[in-house]
């Protein structure tokens, strides 16, 4: 139905994502962006995290009318509390596949554009924001640039989340606009089955 985007997704999207795979590790520094900056990029370098919060940033934008008080009450402290203990050193990551599988399933949540109890979409944010947080820790930093490191990944997670979120909410009574973020949703399954299928074979 939809044969032109799904070969755009395949042909440019699904490799973009298979190559950022392969090289995004840990915290990737980019010179000159500095401690705030590198952490502020984080969550955009990992294709994982994109997939996660896209997905769910959408799927909050989906639900009308758009209520994002308790959603954002939910993810901005389980981010933050998430991210913290990662500073202990104690936590090495999330194993990717379980991050993957859960894009995966907000992925379909959109594409069925699914009328979810709040107190789903609320559990959904927090595995979320858990999810990003424990897999964003910092190694061999000392505390202080930890610490600005961490804070600019918060804010730019929390940032594209509620942004991404009320853009999608203003396709609202338009079926052009719900029909292109479905189809975006279609893709976020694309991917995620692709990427995991990649993170399965290293």
């Amino acid at each position: 139905m939809f044969p032109k985007p799904r070969r755009i997704a395949v042909r440019w999207i699904v490799p973009l994502f298979l190559v950022l795979t392969s090289t995004a590790h840990a915290h990737m520094t980019v010179e000159g962006a500095g401690e705030l900056g590198n952490g502020a990029l984080h969550p955009w370098m990992t294709p994982s995290h994109v997939l996660v919060f896209l997905a769910l940033a959408l799927l909050l934008g989906q639900r009308e009318p758009l209520d994002l008080k308790i959603p954002v009450r939910v993810f901005t402290p389980v981010s933050a509390i998430a991210l913290g203990l990662t500073a202990t050193g104690r936590i090495g990551g999330v194993y990717q596949p379980v991050l993957i599988g859960l894009a995966m399933c907000l992925g379909i949540l959109i594409g069925l554009a699914a009328k979810l109890p709040r107190v789903v979409l609320v559990l959904l944010c927090a595995a979320a924001a858990m999810g990003i947080g424990l897999d964003s820790g910092v190694e061999n930093v000392p505390g202080f640039a930890m610490a600005k490191i961490l804070l600019g990944t918060w804010l730019s997670l929390n940032a594209a989340v509620l942004y991404i979120a009320i853009c999608a909410s203003n396709g609202a009574g338009k079926p052009w606009a719900k029909t292109g973020i479905r189809i975006i949703g279609s893709w976020i399954i694309a991917i995620s089955l692709m990427v995991l299928a990649f993170s399965l074979r290293k």
